[in-house]
Order: structure tokens, then C-alpha cells, then sequence
């Protein structure tokens, strides 16, 4: 006759038995943390339903040497990252000619963009396809300035903004103007003076 196993080895059975199947559980509902979306870029930003909604990108009023306002449209989706998102591509993708002009040197392209939890907004840029004999500290700065009082001008959300060059934290992204800047640029206009007044 066999001898049944002892209550506690059939309960420290059932309880392998049973944390094995919520971890196959939870992993089955993708839950991986918290962190970027890497299906981001293939994702659309937007639903052919969504209402246009008129925000603005800071820019240089090439003939007074002022910084203004110009109107972008973007599309109001459900996600506000991916509005951001929209309208950071607007920014980087602006006139560079005529008399408003986005502060944006040519070959400047985004790698990535997410808004995390915190309301940091990361942006991702590379440089590789500019010429960084054409900018110098003061394109450097303007860029920098712009980009952040665009983001931070029209999103609540966004409190800070971080700068990356190839997915990597650098002191700058032409040897001129330091990033950690960007963030005096967002205590500067969170004490009251927003660039879209």
C-alpha cells in the first residue's frame, strides 16, 4: 500500500504549480514595466476622425531677431504623447526660409520621442546629416530654446524636457551650448513667462 505524500509538500506543490501560472498570466497580458513604446514609429500618431487642433511652434522672426509664434495644425488624438509628438515633428520639420523660420538646421532628424509618466518629455535627435560647420552657439541655444518653449508652451503635461543624441545623454549636441540649459529654459517659462502669451 502506498503512503500518501504529507500535507505540506502538496501544498508547497500547489503553490509552485499555482506561481507559475500567474506569471504566465502576466506576461501573456504584456505586462513588461514601464518605459518607451518601440512599436511607437509604426503606430499612427493619429485617426483619420481626429478634429485639427491650431498650436505653435516658436520661431525666428528673421528680420526683427525675435522669437514668435507661428501656428501649426496638428491632429487632436486620443494620446496626448502623440500630439506632442506631432507637433515636435512640425517643429523640426518647419520653414527654414522666408521670414518666420523654425531655428532648425538642416539634417536634423528624430530618432525617437516619448512622454514619460513624470512628464518628462525625451527627445531622441541625430545629427548625422548635418553640417555642424554651420552651427554654431547661437544656432545651437535658438534651437535648443525653441524646441523646449515649443513643447512646454502647449502642453500642461510636459514639465521638463530631455535632449539625447543617438539614445545618449551628451553635454550638448554641437559642442557649443550645454543641455542641462533646456531645463533653466523650462523654470524660466513654468515662473509665468510662456512663450504662446
Amino acid at each position: 500500500m502506498k503512503r500518501p505524500l504529507p500535507i505540506p509538500i502538496v501544498a508547497l506543490g500547489g503553490l509552485v504549480v499555482l506561481s507559475v501560472v500567474v506569471l504566465f498570466w502576466l506576461h501573456g497580458r504584456g505586462h513588461h514595466g514601464a518605459g518607451p513604446v518601440k512599436h511607437a514609429a509604426t503606430a499612427p500618431l493619429y485617426e483619420p476622425g481626429d478634429k485639427p487642433a491650431t498650436l505653435y511652434l516658436r520661431a525666428l522672426d528673421t528680420e526683427t531677431g525675435k522669437l514668435v509664434n507661428q501656428t501649426a495644425v496638428i491632429r487632436a488624438s486620443r494620446l496626448r504623447a502623440n500630439q506632442v509628438k506631432q507637433l515636435l515633428m512640425a517643429f523640426l520639420d518647419g520653414a527654414r526660409s522666408g521670414k518666420v523660420q523654425v531655428p532648425v538646421p538642416e539634417g536634423l532628424a528624430l530618432n525617437e520621442f516619448y512622454l514619460t509618466p513624470s512628464g518628462q518629455a525625451v527627445v531622441d535627435l541625430s545629427t548625422e546629416g548635418v553640417r555642424k560647420d554651420h552651427v554654431g552657439f547661437f544656432e545651437e541655444a535658438l534651437l535648443v530654446r525653441c524646441l523646449v518653449d515649443t513643447l512646454d508652451g502647449n502642453f500642461f503635461e510636459v514639465h521638463s524636457v530631455k535632449i539625447l543624441l543617438d539614445g545618449q545623454e551628451v553635454p550638448s549636441l554641437f559642442g557649443h551650448y550645454a543641455l542641462g540649459t533646456s531645463e533653466a529654459n523650462m523654470a524660466s517659462t513654468a515662473a509665468g513667462t510662456s512663450p504662446v502669451d
